[in-house]
């Protein structure tokens, strides 16, 4: 069966948040094991707002396939990079 342009698209954006759910978990994991309390708590409410907030501009972007990305794409260029950067900071601490 051959799928169509927005059914692959579709299948593309389940497969970012897929990815970005693993993240913010292992995320979240990494900062309650080696972070202190107070710190932990802060990093993993940052990962929770960070991967809402992709969760909503996914699927926002998934309801209106029809129309050019428009200004969707530079809000999740921008968590992808909020990600990248929390990931670093834990990392090197």
């Amino acid at each position: 069966m051959k799928e169509t342009q927005p059914e692959r698209t579709q299948l593309s954006w389940r497969r970012t948040l897929v990815s970005m759910t693993v993240v913010a978990l292992l995320l979240a994991r990494l900062a309650a094991v080696h972070l202190e309390t107070m710190t932990a708590g802060l990093v993993v409410a940052t990962t929770g707002l960070t991967w809402a907030a992709a969760v909503r501009v996914s699927r926002r972007r998934m309801n209106r396939m029809t129309t050019p990305v428009g200004r969707e794409l530079p809000a999740l260029a921008g968590l992808i990079l909020l990600y990248c950067a929390m990931g670093t900071l834990l990392l090197v601490s």
